[in-house]
């Protein structure tokens, strides 16, 4: 599945009109099932759809590790493509009064890893507060957002399209990038991709290529990693969520110049 197209486009600069195709990175819905159940839809970039349902089902609370898991794979949609529906089969899910909230009430929007919640506060009840946690130079947060950059072909391609996320080992080592229409499936697919392999979150930092908002911080935090920074700024809601989690937050990465909004004691200046 391609992750861009090209489409016809009219261009305005400096006062000229020239027609020409622009490159757009592609959003489709991507349904997960699970156990034989509809429980999500959302809206992404094709590619890595079993590193996106693993991470999602993770921080969803559906399942605690990728031992959870049965199986996944990919089942037809009502036009008999196998491109577009992903059933996870996992052991002892949740029933709706448990951990989970259940289904989802509404689609999850590429801009939005929240909507259709039920209720912020079914959120809570599947955190639990970090200990302990790696430190990491800030010298190496600075490296890492250039290593990072490196590596986001899809952004480049779209000049400016796609999210990116990092995940990085203490000493700022690249594991793996994941680029994505969506910050938040972005953060889905490098944690999927970490419990697949057998990386140990807690022992790993993430960069995100936007803000950090809440959903961010709450994905975090259930992958159980307990240094996140990034690109842009913070929001309220997620360095409120950082501080009662003992997640370390940075936010407005640019060169050396960074602003530490939550646990500093991570971060060596």
């Amino acid at each position: 599945m391609e992750q861009y197209v090209e489409l016809p486009a009219l261009h305005l600069k400096d006062g000229a009109k020239t027609s020409e195709d622009v490159p757009l990175v592609v959003e489709e819905p991507l349904e997960i099932r699970v156990n034989g159940s509809p429980y999500a839809v959302v809206m992404r970039t094709p590619g890595h759809e079993m590193e996106l349902a693993c991470g999602f089902c993770l921080t969803e609370g559906i399942v605690d590790s990728f031992t959870d898991i049965l199986s996944m794979g990919f089942c037809p949609d009502e036009t008999g493509e196998m491109k577009n529906v992903v059933q996870v089969i996992v052991k002892n899910a949740p029933q709706e009064d448990e951990r989970s909230p259940g289904p989802r009430a509404l689609s999850s929007m590429s801009s939005c890893g929240l909507c259709g919640v039920r209720m912020l506060e079914d959120i809570g009840r599947r955190l639990f507060p970090l200990e302990g946690g790696p430190q990491i130079k800030a010298d190496d947060l600075v490296k890492m957002q250039y290593e990072m950059l490196k590596r986001q072909d899809l952004f480049r391609t779209t000049r400016g399209g796609a999210h990116a996320v990092a995940l990085a080992d203490a000493g700022g080592g690249i594991i793996v990038v994941r680029e994505d229409l969506g910050r938040h499936n972005a953060m889905d697919k490098v944690i999927g991709h970490a419990m697949m392999n057998g990386i140990d979150c807690r022992r790993c930092v993430a960069l995100i290529s936007g803000r950090i908002s809440f959903e961010m911080v709450q994905k975090a935090v259930r992958a159980r990693i307990a240094v996140v920074a990034a690109i842009s700024a913070a929001t309220s809601l997620a360095v409120n969520l950082a501080e009662r989690m003992g997640c370390t937050l940075a936010g407005r990465l640019r060169d050396r110049d960074m602003v530490i909004y939550t646990h500093p004691s991570r971060i060596l200046t």
